[in-house]
């Protein structure tokens, strides 16, 4: 199927208590469950991120996104770049979404192939080594604040930066890249983690809230097996001083 044909109604294909939400991309919709995880600001900031090398790649480049949710940078990618991408997630619910959402809007797994499993697990070896690989990894440690329902994808419990790494590093080619998202308060952890598996930062991006905001978000693209050489790029700023999208920002949302 392509995105344009064979679409079904959500109402066909809604759980209860589940919604289709706009992906304000090409007319592409994401079913979520409010009782679980929501993508954030976060996941369209790294789909971005990740977009430069994207556009630029082979039709035959694969690209993985690990720990994928309900497949909100899967969908992302696949709607801007037309690039296939396998999604790794370790909630069967997660990916029970993630399947219905590709019906609801006319895809297959030709455009997002849905893997459940933890990708940590080294047997993911069996998938074959990718060019691209995208993570928005959870951002708190275990031991930080009350855990939630939801804890799994925001507290280092099943994954920390560390394991994200190290199996980026596994499913990478060597060449290749990961774009990753990550606190900026801990921004020395991530570099060493990326280091420490073989991975060097390339390339980073700092995000504020508002101008003059202290930086609450890092944008980061490592390369599997390159020389030491980091671009620090100009600060991201979501809203201006009028508390509406800066212009660079709105321009993720109007397409």
């Amino acid at each position: 199927m392509t995105e344009d044909s064979g679409k079904n109604t959500a109402s066909d294909l809604l759980f209860e208590g589940e919604r289709a939400d706009d992906l304000q991309l090409r007319g592409l919709k994401l079913i979520q469950s409010p009782a679980a995880f929501c993508f954030g600001t976060d996941s369209v900031l790294l789909a971005h991120f990740a977009l430069e090398g994207l556009e630029k790649a082979s039709r035959r480049s694969r690209i993985a996104d690990l720990g994928a949710g309900s497949g909100a940078l899967s969908f992302l990618i696949r709607g801007r770049t037309g690039l296939s991408v396998t999604a790794i997630e370790i909630d069967e619910a997660a990916c029970s979404r993630m399947k219905r959402s590709l019906v609801l809007n006319g895809l297959d797994e030709s455009a997002i192939a849905v893997v459940n499993a933890d990708f940590t697990d080294p047997a993911l070896s069996r998938l074959g080594k990718f060019d691209y690989a995208v993570c928005n990894p959870p951002y708190f440690s275990k031991n930080c604040g009350k855990l939630s329902v939801n804890a799994a994808a925001t507290h280092e419990i099943s994954a920390d930066i560390a394991g994200a790494a190290k199996a980026a590093a596994r499913l990478l080619k060597f060449g290749g890249k990961l774009c990753i998202c990550y606190p900026a308060e801990r921004l020395s952890e991530a570099f060493c983690a990326l280091g420490g598996a073989g991975l060097e930062p390339k390339k980073l991006r700092l995000v504020q809230t508002k101008p003059g905001a202290r930086p609450y978000l890092a944008l980061i693209r490592a390369n599997r097996g390159a020389k030491p050489g980091l671009v620090v790029e100009e600060n991201l700023i979501i809203t201006g001083p009028d508390g509406k999208y800066t212009e660079e920002v709105q321009k993720y949302y109007n397409e």
